[in-house]
């Protein structure tokens, strides 16, 4: 099983195990703040599933502005989300030996093998936001498990006992052996166990496409009338679910929930009565600590005795009505 991205590696932690030598000098003119470190000459790959969205553009943004203080080099490989170019750039990257390599998890399996490859080749691997069943040197992003498990009490709160509402739940994936998928699945499922008026009436995966998502969620209600919830693993393909709760009128009465990475567009999106609550691991925040993280790597920072360093992403709670905080979400 997966190791656990429940502990939280403090910077202050992390800044430790590399002597604090990662101290910034005055800023100089005409360009960013240069460090005292220079790790010119070193090379960070990125391999994420997909580049054109907000979540690894944001990523990538903070990642450029470590990489332009430290001086050394970030290639950024666009999968496009086909799992097997993914693989196919990896192994490119791996065979080219860069000091780091960051990785996008689609799913808990398909990059085990190489993440063990180049972990074997005195490849540092950080794994951002989405996790193998292969652990790595460092680990940044969500606690998949706390959010699972928040979202369903809030779900048992609307939906349950004393509601007197239906209690049926449709999830929406974006694939179900994606890592989030995997766990928030599983801690959801530990809470609604509990509660049995609560019904889960469909968990099917939108491969995070919006259109699909919102064709799966249509038929759904055909299905249930008194559908009371929805979670959806990715407000981008969400939105798509949400669409088909106002197109069938049902806004008023159909919860859309819903993860992500607290861009401006989900707080658009609850504005316009799209979603009503997102659990934000806010991507830009992601973001720095993924350029600190690569920054401690480069420096030889590790784990004590071999484990993964880990850091885990602050979440903020976005929920449409009286509290709506539309500051919450971030702008590339």
């Amino acid at each position: 099983m997966m190791q656990s991205v429940g502990r939280t590696v403090r910077r202050a932690a992390a800044a430790a195990i590399v002597g604090g030598c990662v101290a910034l000098a005055a800023s100089v003119p005409h360009g960013p703040a240069q460090a005292e470190t220079d790790l010119s000459g070193k090379k960070v790959v990125f391999v994420p599933i997909a580049m054109g969205i907000s979540l690894t553009e944001g990523w990538v943004r903070r990642m450029q502005e470590h990489a332009a203080i430290y001086g050394y080099d970030l290639d950024v490989r666009d999968a496009g989300f086909n799992t097997g170019a993914m693989s196919e750039l990896l192994a490119k990257a791996i065979s080219e030996k860069p000091d780091v390599l960051v990785v996008h998890n689609p799913t808990v399996q398909l990059l085990a093998r190489q993440i063990r490859q180049a972990e074997s080749e005195g490849i540092r691997v950080l794994q951002i936001n989405l996790q193998s069943n292969q652990p790595s040197s460092a680990f940044v992003g969500a606690n998949w498990n706390r959010i699972g498990r928040e979202v369903a009490e809030d779900i048992v709160k609307e939906c349950g006992k004393g509601s007197g509402k239906s209690g049926k739940v449709a999830i929406v994936p974006g694939q179900l052996t994606a890592a989030d998928s995997v766990i928030m699945n599983e801690a959801s499922f530990k809470v609604f166990e509990a509660h049995p008026e609560i019904e889960v009436v469909s968990n099917q995966a939108s491969d995070w496409e919006p259109e699909k998502a919102r064709q799966i969620t249509a038929t759904v209600l055909q299905q249930h009338p008194d559908l009371c919830a929805i979670f959806g693993h990715w407000d981008v393909h969400t939105m798509g679910a949400g669409n088909a709760v106002k197109d069938a009128g049902k806004a008023d009465e159909v919860l859309v929930y819903a993860t992500g990475g607290g861009e401006k567009m989900a707080c658009d999106a609850i504005a316009d009565g799209v979603l009503d609550r997102v659990w934000s691991y806010d991507a830009d925040g992601q973001g720095r600590d993924a350029g600190s993280m690569i920054d401690i790597l480069l420096q030889g920072g590790a784990g004590k005795d071999g484990a993964m360093l880990e850091l885990e992403s602050p979440l903020k709670i976005i929920k449409a009505g009286p509290d709506f905080d539309p500051g919450k979400c971030w702008t590339l």
